[in-house]
């Protein structure tokens, strides 16, 4: 029988990929997590497969998958460049209501270039509706043509990932700050209760959005028993919206390895572990092991 390879979790941000690697044999073991900076901008070069950019990121991906027989590989999709609307029984049962409510959402977009997945949510007369162009996910499939299995991994995913790894179903707030927008994810007894995520040109904006958000949004007011925040802009963005979590719970930053439970030969690195956590999370390919 073939030996079980490693997975492969990669996030980015800006110029930088961070990146992590388990070890099958070991629950919670990581063989390396790392980090590669490149001179260009990383989301615009997967989407543009640019000539200069793509060919360097692809080959950065390969040497790590050969180093550390990475067969499958979990990256995770910005939700910038996603669509989520939660939709009622009535709209998702409904074939020609179904349709018209995605033309709307991507209008101007052919239906045969959108991907479309519907997720379960805590509230059992409603899903969760996830759209991508199929355009902007070309460039990622080149990109993991060798590994065995790839896998594009949502935001609010990483919340179930986190409750598996936990072993606990409790009730929290993920809230991922990445450079130009949050996203959050907000769960109810291991279940997801809502998501959304906004664009900021300027991090003192994000008490106002925020605010905004949360008088649209009844979850985002709700009460949670942790806030887990992460993210490359994790403790400037806390620092800006802190006032606004005294119903979240402990503010809990995963920026070690004791503090995400999980361990690895290094113990010390160069780059705050908060911005690599998504990747960490994902490497532990929870879902697939059926752990």
């Amino acid at each position: 029988m073939e030996p079980v390879g490693s997975c492969l979790g990669v996030c980015y941000t800006g110029n930088q990929i961070f990146f992590s690697v388990n070890q099958p044999q070991r629950k919670g073991h990581l063989l390396r997590i790392g980090s590669v900076e490149f001179n260009f901008n990383i989301r615009e070069a997967i989407i543009s497969g640019s000539s200069s950019g793509f060919p360097a990121l692809r080959k950065s991906l390969q040497e790590i998958k050969s180093e550390y027989n990475c067969n499958h590989v979990k990256v995770l999709a910005p939700a910038t460049e996603e669509c989520w609307t939660v939709v009622p029984r009535s709209v998702y049962e409904d074939t020609t209501e179904r349709e018209t409510h995605i033309q709307l959402l991507m209008n101007g977009i052919d239906r045969s270039q959108i991907q479309i997945t519907w997720h379960t949510i805590s509230n059992s007369d409603s899903r969760l509706l996830l759209l991508r162009k199929q355009d902007s996910m070309n460039g990622f499939s080149e990109l993991l043509t060798s590994f065995r299995s790839s896998e594009y991994v949502s935001e609010f995913e990483l919340g179930v990932e986190w409750q598996l790894h936990m072993t606990a179903k409790s009730s929290c707030l993920f809230v991922h700050c990445a450079p130009d927008y949050i996203s959050m994810s907000s769960f109810i007894l291991g279940k997801l209760r809502g998501c959304t995520f906004f664009e900021y040109d300027q991090i003192s904006d994000l008490p106002y959005l925020w605010n905004l958000y949360a008088g649209r949004l009844g979850w985002l007011q709700g009460i949670h028993d942790e806030n887990i925040v992460f993210g490359s802009h994790a403790r400037e963005a806390s620092e800006h919206l802190q006032a606004y979590w005294f119903d979240h719970g402990n503010i809990r930053y995963p920026d070690s390895l004791a503090a995400m439970q999980v361990s690895a030969a290094e113990k010390t690195y160069g780059f705050p572990l908060e911005s690599a956590f998504p990747a960490i999370l994902m490497s532990l390919n929870l879902e697939r092991s059926g752990s």
